[in-house]
């Protein structure tokens, strides 16, 4: 199913992105795994045992996650630190992902805000968003909060912000996210979620979340 932006936007204000798939393939050119492993293998250097839990994950924000149940803040600040400077690096090989950049003109066109609301770092996106010129067209970038990991999605602290930021109520706003964690994150803070199924398996999962809407393009 393709998005109707004016069915999607009809009557809303705000437009809520998820970073990594709605809009771009963050670690297209560096892989996730290969950042999960260098988060673990830093791990490794001051608690062994944990690293040993997480061999084999392949999710930098599951690393991040684990790490902060189990080290110091400040041995969080550093693992934090460590993904932020990755995703630094990564958005310089990211995808765009096919029809978002229209999408979000199409949003503005209609007077309706952009904001992006990722679990990644805001320092990548806003440097992705510069480099495909789209940083005009985005009002605010909230990215999760630095050692922190604990308020990144599902938590609805993000989308909480965003609202915050824009002075907008929740039924206004729209978010479109690619993850479970998304869409426990959006019906938490009480906005219309739409998911983005961009592989196999993941419309049934996001229908069992509770998502209001699946597509799979833009």
């Amino acid at each position: 199913m393709r998005l109707d932006p004016e069915e999607v936007l009809l009557r809303k204000s705000l437009l809520m992105l998820d970073f990594d798939g709605p809009v771009c393939s963050v670690f297209a050119g560096y892989p996730a795994p290969q950042i999960a492993l260098e988060l673990i293998t830093s791990i490794g250097e001051h608690s062994a045992q944990l690293a040993a839990v997480l061999k084999g994950e392949s999710d930098p924000m599951e690393v991040l996650r684990a790490a902060a149940r189990s080290l110091s803040r400040d041995r969080v600040k550093q693992i934090d630190e460590q993904l932020s400077r990755a995703e630094m690096k990564a958005v310089e090989t990211a995808q765009p992902t096919a029809g978002m950049a229209d999408l979000i003109e199409v949003a503005r066109r209609a007077g309706i805000g952009v904001v992006i609301v990722s679990n990644n770092s805001s320092d990548p996106i806003g440097s992705y968003l510069t480099r495909c010129g789209l940083d005009v067209a985005v009002d605010h970038v909230i990215g999760r909060p630095f050692g922190r990991p604990e308020q990144m999605k599902p938590d609805p602290y993000l989308l909480n912000q965003a609202l915050k930021v824009t002075g907008l109520p929740a039924s206004r706003a729209c978010f479109i996210g690619d993850s479970v964690t998304d869409v426990e994150a959006g019906r938490a803070a009480g906005v219309t979620t739409i998911g983005y199924a961009n592989k196999p398996g993941k419309a049934e999962r996001l229908e069992r979340a509770g998502v209001h809407f699946v597509v799979d393009s833009f």
